[in-house]
């Protein structure tokens, strides 16, 4: 082998070598910055549906909120995004359905009709 061949092999192997130790230092502070920076909200994998919306409710007073919906609804389940936005399933009284509240506002922003 040459001697330019073989000094061209020897700085890939460094070069390779150092994009592996910048790698697993960027993976270790990943993990780090996610382990004491945990997201709100975000149920654990595999737990049930439910586990998401036992977190405490937001602080503050958002008044009652009044669904004009037909006799025999129920509330089916509810979810909450980022403290601003609750998800409404209702079933019964017609075609299941989910009314989006705005948190802050006291009031409806939406409805999705679920048809089947």
């Amino acid at each position: 082998m040459s001697g330019q061949g073989s000094k061209a092999l020897l700085a890939a192997v460094i070069f390779m070598g150092v994009l592996l130790v910048a790698g697993s230092l960027v993976l270790v502070g990943v993990l780090v910055h996610r382990i004491s920076h945990p997201r709100p909200n975000v149920a654990p994998v595999g737990a049930s549906p439910a586990a998401a919306v036992l977190a405490a409710p937001p602080s503050g007073d958002y008044g009652n909120l009044v669904l004009d919906e037909p006799a025999g609804t129920h509330i089916a389940g509810l979810a909450r995004q980022a403290d601003t936005l609750l998800a409404i399933s209702l079933s019964g009284g017609g075609p299941d359905r989910i009314v989006l509240w705005d948190l802050p506002h006291g009031r409806i922003v939406g409805r999705v009709r679920l048809t089947p």
